[in-house]
């Protein structure tokens, strides 16, 4: 596996390097105690900030390059100064980039690398390593837990797009090749007989063919992102989806009242009654009709399908479920009985 050095870690090994190279001279003069400063201190503290280098794509290495020339350095007897912000950067890139248990040992290693030249009481080197060690570990694991929350936000959302979009290929296709499938046993049933009825099923297939192709090619301009900014349907198109229900074979009554709602409410409820009108198409028997009514209660739009078949046990499928998530994702709910036909009842509560 490759590795590649990020150029944040560069610049950040630089600054650390200027700022400790620089600042060391004046914490110097600050411990008059200190042994005077030579080339081995400066060395040490070029390579302590040369280990933040790997400190993305190799923490452990950073880790264990700048705890070690830390620990050097106190040896030697130079001064407390800005090379201790070198450990602070490492232990964050260990907290950051590495296991939470790996970080944990890390910190104990460090603190325990730094007690033997602390020259203070064991209480201010508590105090120390809480401030140095255990809070650049804290910010290092906070961060890697809001980078994985963001990462897994964005996979659900990926993951919902491509079931959202598995649905509406359902929907389109589903109900497309059931009418197709519908009009072209009346074409050949009537091919000979009635010529006049043959061509106007023919010409149902057509246009049932030519929707479902619109819609497919919709969703993929969706996944390239090149969707158009409205969806191209609404509840103006219900009476239109009867229509060609009526020239299938299923006779449709729809009612629909004048309901303000957002393009996506339109969306849902226009998908919820195309769906169940096309399990209607493919489950009744010759006779059965169908009825829609869409109408609103209140804060609530109420969209009711319902056929005259005779009540039988069923199994929820691909369809129910599309539809009931549907409602669901508008904070609505979808019902569905068997007492009087088959009906699907779904309440979706209207946008505030």
């Amino acid at each position: 596996m490759r590795y590649r050095i990020k150029w944040q870690d560069i610049a950040l090994t630089v600054a650390l390097l200027f700022f400790g190279l620089v600042g060391t001279r004046f914490a110097a003069r600050l411990q008059g105690a200190a042994e005077s400063l030579d080339v081995l201190a400066y060395l040490l503290i070029a390579i302590a900030a040369a280990g933040l280098v790997f400190r993305s794509v190799r923490p452990l290495w950073t880790f264990g390059l700048t705890v070690l020339a830390i620990a050097v350095y106190l040896a030697q007897g130079y001064p407390f100064g800005p090379i201790l912000m070198t450990g602070v950067a490492a232990m964050y890139a260990v907290a950051l980039y590495a296991s939470f248990e790996m970080a944990a040992v890390c910190a104990v290693v460090y603190a325990l690398a730094i007690l033997p030249w602390w020259n203070d009481s064991v209480t201010s080197w508590i105090t120390w390593s809480a401030g140095w060690i255990l809070l650049p570990v804290a910010a290092g694991v906070l961060m890697k837990l809001r980078r994985r929350s963001a990462v897994d936000a964005r996979e659900h959302a990926v993951v919902s797009e491509r079931l959202r979009l598995a649905q509406e290929v359902h929907d389109v296709v589903g109900h497309g090749l059931s009418v197709i499938a519908m009009q072209a046993g009346v074409a050949l049933y009537v091919l000979d007989k009635d010529p006049a009825k043959a061509r106007a099923s023919l010409e149902a297939i057509r246009d049932t063919s030519r929707e479902a192709l619109d819609g497919l090619r919709s969703e993929l301009d969706t996944l390239r992102g090149s969707a158009p900014l409205r969806p191209t349907i609404s509840l103006d198109d219900i009476p239109a989806l009867a229509s060609r229900m009526r020239e299938a074979g299923l006779e449709v009554s729809v009612e629909v009242d004048a309901v303000e709602l957002p393009d996506n409410y339109q969306m849902a409820v226009y998908r919820i009654v195309q769906e169940s009108l096309t399990n209607v198409l493919r489950h009744s028997s010759p006779g059965v009709t169908a009825s829609v009514r869409v109408y609103s209660v209140r804060d609530q739009v109420i969209v009711e399908v319902a056929d005259t078949g005779t009540p039988a046990a069923f199994v929820e499928g691909h369809g129910i479920t599309g539809m009931r998530s549907r409602a669901e994702a508008l904070n609505g709910t979808l019902e569905v009985g068997v007492s009087h036909g088959f009906k699907v009842t779904a309440r979706i509560p209207l946008p505030s």
